[in-house]
């Protein structure tokens, strides 16, 4: 067995658990927070959630594509876990400066709304 066919196996169900998981665990917690935003605004805090799930899902799809197309070859154990592990670090860090540049925009309009008032 290669083992770049190992890496692979290991890859795809750990990128999608977090993909699932993570995605999820946004969606339904980052509810309560568009509501403070959005002041209660039922219809456009559940459309903006649906938005951010669907690009949190694009970025991860695309990031896990892009990865597979450009794989370097593995040829040893430590190879496979120093790449393993480097695919999912970057990921993980992408995703979670994404996340918190969110929040930031988002408290930023919620302080930018308090203050017109």
């Amino acid at each position: 067995m290669s083992y770049n066919i190992l890496t692979y196996t290991i890859y795809l169900p750990i990128i999608a658990v977090i993909m699932v998981k993570v995605g999820w665990r946004f969606y339904t917690h980052g509810e309560v927070f568009l509501m403070h935003v959005f002041q209660h605004n039922t219809p456009l805090v559940k459309s903006i959630n649906n938005l951010l799930l669907i690009g949190y899902y694009l970025v991860n799809l695309g990031y896990g594509i892009i990865t597979l197309a450009y794989w370097e070859t593995v040829e040893s154990i430590p190879q496979m876990l120093n790449t393993l592990s480097e695919h999912l670090g970057i990921i993980i860090i992408g995703l979670s400066l994404l996340h918190y540049n969110n929040v930031l925009v988002l408290n930023y309009l919620v302080k930018s709304k308090t203050l017109k008032q």
